[in-house]
């Protein structure tokens, strides 16, 4: 499992361009980083959009020595590169706030849980 996350973590290094078809959209596999448990783990982010505009999708990440997989969902469609999606995995649910790069080569994000706070890391770039 080590092993994984450490090549994961070295493919976020050198991570291609995204072709003219995924410039076209903001779906498809980002991989990255969110955190979590007081550190940072490697995360596989996987958003479609539905054909009602939302984004929806799933997420998997490193947790003490497995992985853990979650789902996401936009509650209503939203045009540009800010969206609001809900998060939701064995820990809770919460909001998940992503900004696209103009070229949707990758994101910056904050998650918080029902709480509302903290907001935490989550980013990722095609992969």
């Amino acid at each position: 499992m080590k092993a994984a996350i450490i090549a994961l973590a070295l493919s976020l290094t050198g991570a291609n361009a995204p072709s003219p078809k995924q410039e076209a959209t903001l779906a498809g596999q980002y991989c990255g980083r969110l955190w979590s448990n007081g550190a940072l783990v490697q995360t596989i982010t996987e958003l479609k959009t539905e054909s009602d505009g939302r984004l929806t999708g799933t997420y998997r990440f490193a947790d003490v020595g497995t992985m853990t997989s979650g789902t996401l969902d936009e509650p209503v469609p939203i045009a540009g590169l800010d969206h609001t999606l809900d998060w939701h995995d064995k820990y809770g649910s919460g909001k998940l706030i992503l900004t696209f790069k103009p070229d949707y080569s990758g994101f910056t994000g904050k998650w918080r849980d029902q709480s509302g706070s903290p907001n935490e890391l989550w980013d990722g770039v095609r992969c």
